[in-house]
């Protein structure tokens, strides 16, 4: 591949990384079926695992026990994210080094356009060698990267390639590769979109491109347009170096299913309390927030409200909160899980416009979380608390 061929867009994915981590820091582990998660008695899910526990069908986001019944002699480990944060930062940093056009995605994911670099470091399949050489010979760990000339196609590489693998799709191999792929590689189509699309016959991508549009459009709506570009290796998404983050969250799987609404809110006020300070910490706002609550029995229920304004206000985010909650009513069902997050994330505009009917006391507890703030980071987090969290430990 030489320069001006067009493939300019790396993407690059750490195999198994949590897992991996922990085999390259402790040599024991290698070859093992490692499962990151915690505990396999606790109501916890699989966080990751390497690929010998996948051989025995453990997968990311399956619960524990679960994973312990396919593999019964897999090591458990708790998840150590001071780590994990630590080895990414590094392997980012080979990554970044190459272009300004550099998108994390994840912890353990990042794309990278390396346009008008070719003459500092050579080509795009000559820096990705380079940095998959790197990161193996700097850091321990092993990375599939993908080339190819726009991002859908750049992470198929990577995903065709994995794990420790090096792909490229160039636009004389598109084509033919996209045909017999199965449909499930678009980018987008999850399980919902599977069954829909398995009822209209389609089951590969070159089924997808040979479908009417219109035929699309009455059962996905605009995603129609979306996924017959994509089955057309079309995709015009830029890779944005200043990619703002749109949300942030925390959740919690109770070691017991848990009925006490009460209970719940005081989860939810310590949640809006944790998010509204990391909020602050970061000169951010939230627009909208989120509750999201898994059942007994596996069924999963989100609920949205959209603020009335831009906030970072604990006393905000959990009046919304236990709004939601409230509207839930769950009184006699069985909870396993909940979560709040918050979305719709913007700069605090440091000249803000107030309300023209300003809520009565905002003033005074924006005061109030910005005092808390400097205590807390002098004195650690847990120097203050509230006395309703207090009596629910």
């Amino acid at each position: 591949m030489l320069p001006g061929d067009g493939l300019n867009i790396i993407h690059g994915d750490l195999d198994a990384f949590y897992a991996t981590v922990e085999q390259r820091d402790n040599p024991v582990l290698r070859g093992k079926p490692v499962i990151v998660g915690g505990d396999p008695d606790s109501r916890g899910v699989v966080a990751t695992c390497s690929y010998e526990a996948r051989r025995y069908g453990v997968k990311s986001a399956m619960p524990l026990a679960q994973a312990l019944r396919l593999c019964p002699d897999g090591v458990f480990l708790p998840v150590n994210m001071k780590l994990y944060r630590q080895a990414s930062r590094q392997v980012m940093a080979i990554m970044a080094s190459y272009s300004p056009l550099f998108e994390p995605l994840s912890i353990d994911e990042a794309f990278l356009d390396v346009s008008g670099c070719e003459a500092l470091f050579g080509s795009a399949d000559k820096i990705a060698r380079e940095i998959k050489q790197r990161v193996y010979q700097e850091n321990g760990l092993t990375i599939s990267m993908g080339v190819s000339y726009n991002k859908f196609l750049a992470k198929l590489a990577t995903e065709l390639g994995k794990p420790d693998g090096f792909y490229v799709i160039d636009r004389e191999n598109m084509f033919d590769l996209l045909t017999t792929l199965p449909v499930s590689y678009i980018w987008g189509v999850g399980s919902k979109t599977m069954r829909i699309l398995e009822k209209l016959d389609i089951r590969t991508i070159g089924d997808l491109r040979d479908t009417p549009h219109h035929i699309l459009e009455k059962k996905l709506g605009s995603s129609a347009a979306l996924f017959l570009n994509l089955a057309q290796g079309i995709d015009d998404r830029k890779v944005e170096p200043d990619r703002a983050r749109k949300s942030m969250g925390k959740e919690i799987t109770f070691d017991q299913d848990v009925n006490d609404p009460e209970y719940l809110g005081t989860v939810m006020l310590d949640f809006a309390g944790q998010l509204a300070r990391h909020l602050r910490r970061l000169n951010l706002q939230a627009r909208t927030v989120t509750v999201k609550v898994k059942y007994q029995n596996f069924q999963t229920i989100t609920r949205t409200k959209a603020l009335p304004e831009p906030t970072n206000a604990e006393l905000a985010f959990n009046q919304a909160a236990q709004e939601l909650l409230s509207r839930l009513n769950l009184t006699n069902v069985q909870v396993r899980l909940v979560g709040l997050s918050l979305g719709n994330l913007c700069p605090k505009d440091a000249f803000e416009q107030g309300l023209l009917f300003d809520q009565p006391g905002r003033l005074e507890n924006q005061q109030l979380e910005q005092a808390l703030d400097q205590i807390r980071d002098r004195f650690g987090e847990k120097i203050i608390t509230r006395a309703s969290l207090l009596e629910n430990k």
